[in-house]
């Protein structure tokens, strides 16, 4: 088993001022961690050590932005949060929907792996939890979405049998229907769409901030040491493709 961190050693955290991201970084805190976060709204945590505004599509700035971050602290443990989605038919699709969820997506993760990683392979200990999503198993109208959080779960692969020798573990957290302001606002409380989803959970309910962010902390513990290059699905079971009991009865 790997020794812990340095204690002065950071947690970095993109997209930090709401849902999932804000719920990381509270539950981060509760457990002792210092945490930076990033992210294009001015809406920091109280929980964090430090923020920066910025624009993560925007290369040139998100760069500028994570060397400051780096050379100010040592940072070991990262999670690639910041993310969003879009509806759009594929016979509508243009392909500016898929460059921009490109650059937001899977372009910021390249940008602060590749900024965290000398710190990382300096102390031989280093943590990265990618934040993917149930849609790598297909999501209607959400084709960009999903082919971008299907990338990121092969990189969390690839990058795992990369940085093994390096102590670094790569992990990746796959929420479902998680009740944050970004679902609310695409789906409407009690609509149809909102109503068929639910219904299609086992659980049979939405997931809470919270609990994807237990998940990601157990992977960021020092202790997980021997686990590398999985994605744990926090999806109330839907990833397992059944529907509920009462659905089945029908058949």
């Amino acid at each position: 088993m790997s020794s812990p961190p340095p204690e002065t050693s950071m947690v970095l955290v993109t997209g930090v001022a709401q849902g999932i991201g804000r719920a990381i970084v509270e539950r981060l805190a509760e457990s002792g961690y210092g945490v930076i976060g990033i992210d294009i709204v001015d809406k920091p945590p109280a929980e964090l050590t430090a923020f920066e505004r910025v624009d993560v599509t925007d290369a040139a700035a998100a760069r500028a932005v994570l060397e400051r971050l780096t050379r100010r602290y040592t940072i070991t443990r990262l999670v690639n949060n910041v993310g969003s989605s879009r509806r759009e038919n594929v016979e509508e699709s243009t392909g500016e929907t898929q460059r921009w969820l490109d650059r937001l997506n899977l372009g910021s993760v390249l940008l602060c792996v590749q900024a965290t990683l000398p710190a990382m392979r300096a102390a031989r200990f280093g943590r990265i939890v990618n934040i993917t999503s149930r849609a790598v198993y297909g999501r209607e109208t959400r084709s960009a979405y999903a082919a971008t959080k299907s990338a990121l779960a092969a990189l969390t692969r690839a990058w795992a049998v990369e940085l093994a020798p390096d102590g670094i573990t790569v992990n990746a957290v796959g929420p479902g229907m998680i009740d944050t302001e970004l679902f609310r606002r695409n789906n409407p409380h009690n609509s149809p769409d909102v109503t068929r989803l639910r219904n299609a959970v086992p659980m049979q309910r939405l997931g809470q901030p919270q609990e994807v962010a237990h998940a990601v902390a157990f992977f960021l513990d020092w202790r997980a040491s021997y686990i590398t290059g999985q994605s744990l699905f926090v999806c109330g079971g839907l990833s397992l493709g059944t529907p509920p009991p009462a659905e089945r009865r029908t058949y």
